[in-house]
């Protein structure tokens, strides 16, 4: 494994672990613990970028900078405050939306984020995803990840490798997608640096 293979290995255990114990039951409380598990796993040393009570959203649903862009320059002599413009980890959560209440229109949504992801100047990304399959459609998960690890072989900009954390989607009564939490539903690959291999965490 490279270093950046460790860093990702780490982070989906960690965040497995913090998700099991949050045991957040709705989309909704998913998608907050989400938020919840970066800003308590970089806060200390970085500034943690998202919608919460005491923050908002820039370019990504997550962003764990070096800067903030609301204080990039101070107020009276526009002097540039950062000494740095950098972003450690980039997030991005997809687990419903618009549309999302067939295979198609959940990894449609998946994929606009997605892209996202590897365009922004990130050192290390996050996808967190959820899936529906088709009727009959054997080993479901495993496609989607391969169509994702094709968009980043694809993507000239995109470096670094990718963890992709998936979580299990429902579909009661043909509603929206929901995601689930529970010791099973949680997986984790690592797309290569090159974007030519995926490997699948171990829980």
């Amino acid at each position: 494994m490279t270093a950046t293979e460790f860093f990702y290995r780490d982070i989906f255990q960690e965040f497995r672990f913090f998700l099991l114990l949050e045991n957040p039951k709705s989309t909704r409380e998913i998608t907050v613990s989400i938020k919840e598990f970066f800003k308590k796993q970089y806060s200390d040393k970085y500034t943690v970028l998202c919608s919460h009570d005491s923050g908002s959203e820039f370019l990504l649903d997550i962003m764990v900078a070096a800067f903030d862009p609301k204080s990039i320059i101070e107020k009276n002599t526009l002097n540039v405050s950062s000494a740095e413009f950098s972003v450690f980890v980039g997030v991005e959560s997809e687990l419903g939306g618009v549309g999302a209440s067939s295979p198609y229109g959940v990894m449609k949504n998946v994929v606009e984020d997605y892209l996202k992801l590897l365009l922004v100047n990130v050192r290390h990304r996050v996808m967190v995803f959820t899936s529906l399959p088709y009727q009959g459609e054997d080993n479901h998960v495993e496609s989607r990840v391969e169509t994702l690890r094709l968009i980043y072989e694809r993507t000239a900009v995109a470096s670094g490798g990718v963890l992709l954390i998936h979580l299990v989607g429902s579909q009661p009564r043909s509603t929206q997608v929901q995601a689930q939490v529970s010791a099973a539903s949680i997986r984790g690959f690592i797309i290569s640096q090159d974007g030519k291999s995926v490997v699948e965490l171990s829980s």
